[in-house]
């Protein structure tokens, strides 16, 4: 029965990798802290790379801090640039990552908004947006 469950399991990881586009392999830096789910990560350079749904960004400098998210995929906006970006969404003096575009991709991934922040977007209203740009690693 253990290995009936591995071998789903590693047929499913295996499915959900290959349904995604190329990897993301991109860095960033980030002159602002700010949050990805519930963590809170500081300013400061960042690996930041995507695959099979699963965004890790770690610092590459200081104190190392990151994490593993889960995403899901839309689009880019029409007549937006193809460049590799970084989209916060601001509510005050507050950052959330929402959506990571790699170079001339047409689809975004984005973290799922977190509780705390869909109440901030209810205080707050319309969030500002912060762009940061990508660089292939």
């Amino acid at each position: 029965m253990k290995r009936l469950i591995l071998a789903a399991g590693l047929f499913a990881a295996t499915l959900t990798a290959s349904l995604h586009a190329q990897p993301i392999n991109m860095q960033a830096t980030i002159p602002f802290e700010f949050r990805i789910g519930g963590t809170v990560l500081p300013p400061g350079e960042y690996s930041i790379r995507h695959s099979g749904g699963v965004l890790f960004v770690r610092q590459t400098t200081g104190s190392h801090k990151g994490g593993a998210f889960l995403t899901v995929g839309g689009d880019r906006p029409a007549g937006s640039s193809a460049a590799g970006t970084l989209q916060f969404n601001q509510y005050g003096g507050t950052y959330y990552l929402s959506k990571v575009w790699p170079e001339g991709s047409k689809e975004a991934q984005s973290p799922p908004m977190t509780s705390h922040e869909k109440e901030l977007a209810r205080h707050i209203g319309q969030p500002g947006t912060t762009t940061v740009a990508l660089q292939t690693k």
